[in-house]
């Protein structure tokens, strides 16, 4: 099981999971600026046999959570944080 915690106010209304599709990009989690889903993959040593299989919870403009690896550093939970949105996502 894999949870993550995001700023409500920064993710929007709509999400969807979905796998991954060409051209994807993201910032992850501590980083300045975005970066694509492959090159973070093979940074993060993700098996190349798991990596069309990681779901990712989207909202239309961006991708927030590689699920089981990071979030997106601008939904991240902060200071000025009002709202939190926990997700649980459950194998099986």
């Amino acid at each position: 099981d894999f949870t993550a915690y995001f700023d409500r106010d920064k993710t929007g209304d709509k999400l969807l999971v979905r796998p991954r599709q060409p051209g994807d990009r993201f910032q992850p989690l501590g980083m300045n600026q975005p970066k694509k889903l492959g090159e973070f993959m093979i940074d993060a040593k993700i098996p190349s046999a798991w990596r069309q299989r990681i779901p990712l919870v989207c909202s239309p403009q961006h991708i927030l959570w590689v699920v089981g690896w990071r979030i997106d550093e601008r939904v991240k939970v902060t200071d000025t944080t009002k709202q939190i949105l926990c997700l649980k996502f459950e194998r099986g």
